[in-house]
């Protein structure tokens, strides 16, 4: 339902506006086509110009079309790694703080774990707020390594505890880069007593 109402919607849009070039990309890419792009580790190159789209589309526009392609291609990773702890995993998206979400209006980490959850959904327990985001950075893009792993540190926190207290979790995010964000979530999870920590990228820059 929700496909078919953006479907219309985004007809409808077209008869005032011309579509978004990225859009354009996505609405001509194919889940087997997108398949060709991962490489060994099961993850896409940011750089491809398909990937890009894909990627700007969830996180700028929270395109479902986007979403669902990509969502199809997390699954098979959260299964694999889910598969090899014993008990339900929980699966948690990189945080966003409120400043941001806000600003931008949604979360593409939230987006792309709902959508792989379509899949996975048996595999995993959903844990959105696992992880919260305490300190609102600076953007990440374009700074060097030493200057990344400076601007994450200690910028997540574990509200509850209990809910990671012993289990295996599996963190989600769209792009990874130097592993700055991926390194301080393991961090925090690992403080709140997290038994073990597999983090997830749908892209690599």
């Amino acid at each position: 339902m929700r496909q078919q109402f953006y479907e219309f919607f985004t007809l409808l849009l077209r008869l005032v506006a011309p579509a978004r070039a990225s859009e354009d990309v996505i609405r001509a890419l194919t889940l087997d086509e997108l398949y060709t792009l991962v490489d060994h580790s099961g993850i896409l190159p940011y750089h491809d110009p398909r990937v890009t789209a894909l990627v700007w589309e969830i996180k700028y526009y929270n395109n479902p079309h986007a979403a669902a392609l990509a969502g199809h291609l997390l699954a098979e990773n959260i299964m694999a790694a889910a598969s090899e702890s014993l008990g339900k995993t929980i699966l948690i998206p990189i945080p966003m703080h409120s400043v941001r979400r806000r600003e931008r209006g949604h979360n593409q980490t939230e987006v792309l774990c709902k959508a792989a959850l379509e899949h996975a959904g048996q595999y995993v327990e959903y844990a959105p707020h696992a992880l919260v985001r305490a300190r609102n950075t600076p953007r990440q893009q374009k700074l060097p390594r030493h200057e990344r792993l400076h601007n994450m540190a200690n910028t997540m926190t574990v509200p509850q505890y209990a809910l990671v207290r012993g289990r295996s979790c599996i963190v989600i995010d769209d792009v990874t880069t130097t592993g700055a964000t991926f390194t301080e979530a393991k961090r925090a999870l690992t403080v709140a007593g997290a038994k073990d920590v597999v983090c997830i990228a749908l892209t690599h820059s």
